[in-house]
């Protein structure tokens, strides 16, 4: 992945803070980064967030108004709120992880210190990441369908977060899965067949080291495309193995593709897990991809 080095410019930054992300209250750490930054220098502007739209809004003002900078303090969904306005645009994208699976900061490598995280920004090594479209929704990691859809509208209720809680609901709702049959148009070709799980990946994992794809890169212009065509329930600890040893090509029920468009059809609306966040969609979904569309620090 290429990458700049560029001035810090020590104005016109903006962080935008998810103050629920990961489903808890982060009160103390927030404080925290508001009292970091002039011991850091930045002259900066800090801003609550009271909602998704509120987010999108906050961004997409910042762009107007030529802000260099835009941080998004929060998890993927936070991130993908802010980079979706920043895209296509001058405007940098910075992060401060603090949600539940934290895939593409991950990715980045950006520390989850939020003082060492900071650091990342005053650094300012910029590189340009590409933008992954599903029906004109943009998303900058993964956006998986089937059973991880499935999973994302549970995740989003749940109680418990983070990786413990991620596997219990796997765990707890597998039996009551009915995978779906999907048409699939790829490279020209066309097949059809009941599958588990479909991951179009733009990143390589779907948060705490979860690789659903571990030879995917940000800013190649094409997706990774992971279809795991069956899961029975024997099949589930093997699959998980695989996935966090960054192996799961090894799986015998794991087909992988590498493209930069895609068609999918399925059998009925429903749920696409879009960066961590489950949004309603329609029955066929059209992925294309806009290289190097996007600045992010790292």
């Amino acid at each position: 992945m290429n990458s700049t080095s560029n001035p810090h410019p020590n104005s016109q930054i903006l962080f935008l803070v998810n103050p629920i992300s990961g489903g808890k209250r982060k009160d103390k750490l927030i404080t925290k980064l508001v009292e970091l930054l002039p011991q850091k220098g930045i002259e900066a502007e800090v801003i609550l967030t009271t909602s998704k739209e509120d987010t999108i809004q906050q961004a997409a003002e910042a762009v107007r108004k030529n802000y260099k900078i835009v941080v998004a303090v929060g998890g993927d969904g936070t991130i993908n709120d802010i980079a979706s306005q920043l895209s296509g645009t001058n405007t940098s994208l910075g992060v401060i992880p603090m949600g539940s699976g934290n895939g593409l900061s991950r990715e980045l490598k950006i520390p989850f210190n939020i003082e060492k995280a900071v650091d990342v920004i005053l650094r300012h090594r910029v590189m340009q990441v590409d933008t992954g479209y599903i029906n004109d929704k943009p998303f900058f990691n993964i956006a998986g369908i089937g059973f991880d859809a499935h999973i994302a509208g549970l995740f989003e209720q749940a109680k418990s977060r983070g990786l413990i809680g991620y596997i219990k609901l796997i765990l707890q709702s597998f039996h009551q899965y009915v995978p779906e049959k999907y048409t699939i148009h790829l490279n020209g070709k066309t097949f059809s067949q009941t599958s588990f799980l479909i991951a179009v990946c733009n990143g390589r994992q779907f948060g705490n080291n979860a690789w659903v794809n571990p030879e995917a890169i940000l800013d190649d212009g094409k997706f990774n495309i992971t279809v795991i065509r069956s899961a029975r329930w024997f099949e589930i600890p093997g699959l998980l193995w695989w996935m966090f040893q960054q192996k799961i090509k090894r799986s015998n029920q794991v087909d992988t593709f590498i493209i930069n468009e895609i068609r999918i059809e399925r059998e009925n609306d429903g749920l696409v897990n879009i960066d961590g966040e489950p949004v309603n969609m329609s029955k066929t979904l059209y992925f294309n991809i806009v290289p190097k569309s996007l600045k992010v620090i790292h």
